[in-house]
């Protein structure tokens, strides 16, 4: 006869019964929730955590069929892998989140003697650090994307402001030979209009691309309002009705003239893709306004003060609260996958924030979006003149000898032709060494050097350094079709050097040439609104 083991003495085993028990006991302390059903669907245990998870007691499951007390409950998914790990007696792991409890589980359902035990362990921290490191993981290659955008942009910059500085300088140059009633002219003029467009749009790629640099300054902001509508009005659907009412004559703001029309068209553009179908109407404004006391915005508060008010309404679809307070968070974007970054107001929030200002915002589902730029009003005392006066205050060049340095045989040739017309004895070369020799061998005469930066071998900044050695005081002019800090630093540290966008030649180039001759007056040089030496 086998011995038989008291319940109640030392050393003795626990009944059955009481191990159940105790195994019950112990699976009330675990935080996952744990169900054990039998063979034919009847619950036969639940923990406490899965009471809480399931919203139901305990007396009220045990005994009860699942599929008529908790249909559902677990989640859509947990109905068909329960059946089919009861069935095919094979355990079931798998991931599931559930929307009542906005949590994610992973359960994991294993057949037994009785019937399955099911066991869900929230995963919820875990899925949130995955998701935070794929999103992280997105937005690196975002940026990765926009770091290779900057540097294939400032690669194409060179080649494509060559075709606009020889498109530009040539068209100016016709349209200053023919007579005014040729009905040549007028094909000349759009032709030009068509050039400037070209060089707006390619600087606003390259600034958005490469990040330039602020360089504040006073500007009256009707005019860079208005010059931004005028790139807006290219891309503007014709299903889309613009009114403009720009009433700050007297809005001048220490700014950077890029940026506020980045804003501008940034704004403009989330405005008419709200509207439904591409129907609508988008109204522009510009004001001067007074706070008297401190202003509450969505993004930071004024202080009392006047402010310029740039206000961009839509009648699209409009926004709720939610929506509103996530927009300029750094990639939210409501528009579908592949349509949008979730940049773009983001970028405006940092730009308005970096020249003191703050932007607000009102809407409602169904009635229309309208956001507001403040920008702190300045004295318009000393604002920057427009480079145009550099014709009134450079007199024309009077045979002076100018070398003008270039790899691209059409700028050469146009350069060239803009150069002799302003009247300077002018040499050219293709080549930055052979232009080099001659001058260190004294053959050729130079009182301004002029030479594009981006050419193989030796660029013009290394050009110009070579050239200083044998003629330590030449003024040096360097063109380029992308103006960076490290460019402008070195420009700096040199003297004497001044450094012009190559597209820009046309207009600038022969009157900043007679600056750079008189040693580039301060006086002169800074009422032209370009950067100082």
């Amino acid at each position: 006869m086998p011995r038989q083991h008291s319940s109640h003495g030392p050393g003795a085993t626990a009944a059955p019964e009481e191990g159940v028990a105790l195994a019950g006991a112990a699976l009330d302390y675990v935080t996952d929730a744990v169900i054990l059903l039998r063979h034919d669907w009847a619950i036969e245990f639940v923990n406490v955590a899965f009471e809480r998870a399931s919203g139901r007691q305990r007396e009220a499951l045990i005994g009860r069929n699942y599929w008529t007390s908790l249909p559902g409950v677990m989640g859509e998914r947990f109905d068909a892998e329960a059946r089919a790990a009861m069935q095919l007696r094979t355990a079931h792991i798998y991931e599931e989140f559930n929307a009542r409890l906005s949590k994610w589980f992973e359960c994991r359902a294993f057949p037994c003697e009785q019937g399955l035990v099911v066991l869900f362990i929230d995963v919820t921290t875990r899925k949130a650090d995955e998701l935070t490191r794929v999103d992280l993981e997105e937005k690196l290659v975002r940026i990765q994307r926009m770091e290779s955008l900057g540097t294939l942009a400032g690669g194409v910059a060179h080649d494509f402001n060559n075709i606009l500085a020889a498109i530009l300088g040539h068209a100016g140059m016709m349209l200053d030979e023919l007579p005014p009633g040729s009905p040549l002219r007028s094909h000349m003029e759009q032709i030009k209009r068509a050039g400037d467009r070209a060089r707006e749009i390619v600087q606003r790629i390259l600034a958005y691309a490469r990040g330039s640099g602020h360089e504040l300054s006073k500007h009256r902001l009707r005019p860079l309002v208005e010059d931004s509508l005028g790139l807006l009005r290219s891309t503007l659907p014709a299903s889309v009705r613009l009114t403009v009412d720009l009433h700050g004559n007297d809005c001048v703001a220490t700014v950077d003239p890029a940026e506020v029309q980045q804003v501008v068209l940034n704004l403009c553009t989330n405005a008419w893709q709200a509207m439904p179908g591409g129907h609508g109407h988008l109204h522009v404004g510009l004001r001067a306004v007074q706070f008297d006391a401190p202003h509450a915005c969505a993004i930071g508060r004024v202080a009392p003060t006047r402010y310029a008010e740039l206000s961009v309404r839509d009648d699209g679809h409009g926004m709720a609260p939610e929506v509103v307070e996530r927009l300029f968070e750094p990639f939210f974007t409501t528009k579908p996958r592949g349509q949008g970054t979730g940049l773009g107001l983001h970028i405006v929030n940092g730009i308005v924030h970096a020249h003191g200002g703050a932007i607000d915002v009102r809407s409602e589902p169904g009635a229309g979006t309208v956001f507001l730029v403040y920008l702190p009003v300045v004295s318009d005392e000393a604002a920057p003149l427009d480079t145009s006066t550099l014709a009134k205050v450079a007199d024309p060049g009077e045979g002076e000898h100018v070398v003008y340095v270039d790899d691209d045989p059409i700028v050469l040739m146009m350069v060239e032709a803009l150069l002799k017309k302003a009247g300077y004895d002018v040499r050219t070369y293709a080549e930055p060494g052979a232009c080099l020799e001659d001058i260190e061998q004294g053959r050729v005469p130079v009182q301004l050097l002029i030479t594009d930066f981006n050419m193989p071998g030796m660029n013009g900044l290394e050009l110009a350094v070579a050239v200083r050695e044998t003629l330590p005081r030449v003024p040096v002019i360097i063109t380029t079709g992308y103006i960076g800090d490290e460019l402008s630093d070195a420009a700096d540290r040199m003297g004497g050097v001044a450094v012009l966008q190559k597209e820009r030649s046309f207009e600038e180039l022969a009157e900043l040439a007679a600056l750079a001759l008189r040693g580039f007056p301060e006086s002169r040089f800074l009422d032209t609104g370009l950067s100082p030496l």
